[in-house]
């Protein structure tokens, strides 16, 4: 048995291939997904999905290898341009990857209170001083009820 982490697992791993995903802004506004702390609930959800975990698995397993094949230290101790490099390279024969890592880290992303402060909204949930929601009209209702007891 092996002590290395899973791709998922490996935090490191994990922040600068978040970070190739969604990076952060040039201006400094948004955020990239790696150092928001998403790496471990984008790596349960892919660990619970029993379709797209193990694709997603394969792919960042053949990221890694292609990262260390580059520089001993992997994907984190590349340049982000290198890095961008290496996980475009695995692309073609790992076609599920970013569709399998989107799917779980968009949702996450969006969601996170210093992304929502960047896109200029509340750093929280929409409700209950959100949206506006209009007063019910209590005559429209009324008609309602007369009908269903005719």
């Amino acid at each position: 048995m092996t002590d290395t982490p899973t791709p998922l697992r490996d935090s490191a791993f994990m922040q600068a291939f978040l970070d190739v995903v969604i990076p952060p802004s040039e201006n400094g506004k948004m955020p990239g997904a790696g150092s928001l702390g998403l790496a471990a609930a984008v790596a349960d959800a892919l660990e619970a999905d029993l379709v797209l975990g193990p694709v997603v698995l394969a792919g960042l397993e053949a990221v890694r290898a292609a990262a260390l094949e580059g520089d001993p230290g992997g994907l984190p101790e590349l340049s982000r341009d290198a890095r961008v490099g290496v996980v475009e390279g695995q692309l073609e024969s790992q076609p599920w990857l970013m569709i399998g890592v989107a799917r779980y880290l968009y949702p996450a992303y969006y969601q996170h209170p210093h992304v929502l402060e960047g896109l200029g909204e509340p750093p929280r949930p929409p409700f209950p001083e959100g949206y506006e929601v209009e007063a019910t009209d209590l005559e429209l209702l009324e008609k309602l009820w007369a009908r269903r007891a005719s």
